[in-house]
Order: C-alpha cells, then sequence, then structure tokens
C-alpha cells in the first residue's frame, strides 16, 4: 500500500473532524482540571478568581473548536476529488499554523502546553495536509498532444 492510497483526502478530513470535536469536548469538560494543571506548576496555588478566568478560557477553546471539527467531516463527506483535496490541504495548513501559534503564544505566558501531549495531534494535522497535497490533481485530466 502507498503513501496516496493510505493518505486518503476523505478520510482524514473525517478522522481529524472527530478527533477535534473529542478533543474540544473533552477540554470544555475538564476545563478547570486543564487550567490547574497548565498554571499551578508556573504560579503556584490560584486564586478562586484565577482559576475561574482560566477555566473559562478552556471552555471557550472547547466550543471553540467543535465547529471546526464539524467542518472537516463535513468537507470530508460533501466534497469529492481535487475541491476535498484541496480542503484537506487549506485545513491542515490552518490547523497547523493556528496549533503552532497557540502553543508558542500560551507557553510563552507561562500557560504550558506540554509538546509531548500535543505531538500526536501535529502529526494528524501533518497527515491531512499530505493527503490533501498528494491528491490536489487527482480530478485533472492528463493533457493530449495536439
Amino acid at each position: 500500500m502507498d503513501a496516496k492510497t493510505i493518505l486518503n483526502p476523505k478520510g482524514w478530513l473525517i478522522g481529524v473532524g472527530i478527533v477535534n470535536i473529542l478533543f474540544s469536548i473533552i477540554n470544555f469538560l475538564m476545563a478547570g482540571d486543564t487550567a490547574t494543571t497548565a498554571l499551578e506548576a508556573e504560579y503556584g496555588a490560584l486564586s478562586d478568581r484565577e482559576l475561574s478566568i482560566a477555566t473559562g478560557y478552556e471552555e471557550g477553546w472547547g466550543l471553540f473548536g467543535i465547529p471546526y471539527g464539524i467542518l472537516a467531516i463535513a468537507s470530508g463527506l460533501l466534497l469529492s476529488g481535487s475541491d476535498r483535496a484541496k480542503m484537506a490541504l487549506t485545513a491542515g495548513l490552518a490547523f497547523i499554523v493556528t496549533f503552532l501559534a497557540l502553543v508558542t503564544i500560551s507557553n510563552g505566558n507561562g500557560y504550558e502546553v506540554p509538546i509531548p501531549q500535543a505531538a500526536p495531534l501535529f502529526v494528524l494535522l501533518l497527515a491531512l495536509t499530505a493527503s490533501g497535497y498528494l491528491h490536489m490533481n487527482d480530478d485533472e485530466a492528463p493533457a493530449t498532444e495536439a
């Protein structure tokens, strides 16, 4: 089985969409624990107000991620051919840029995102992007010579 077969944009869009929705829901439901874990190592015990603000931030990110998962799944199901591949490439790149910016900004401000925990998601995003790139020209017919 070659890379092009494994990296089918339909499957990767749907799979990344499902993972995104699941992680977003988990982040929303565990917002207080996530905020505590991310901040206490840097700042010590948090006041009720600080924990409330950080928990709201995590809940917001959890809710914010759900529509992106829905859009990825819909793109996998409703688009076809090179349109689906272009959406996989675009979505993958957008996810990667957002992911890297969030990790960089968060870690720079003492809100620690553990890189080993984030790495598997980053690999999924790279695979999604690669699937789009490999299939971008699937609908194009070979050029005929005149």
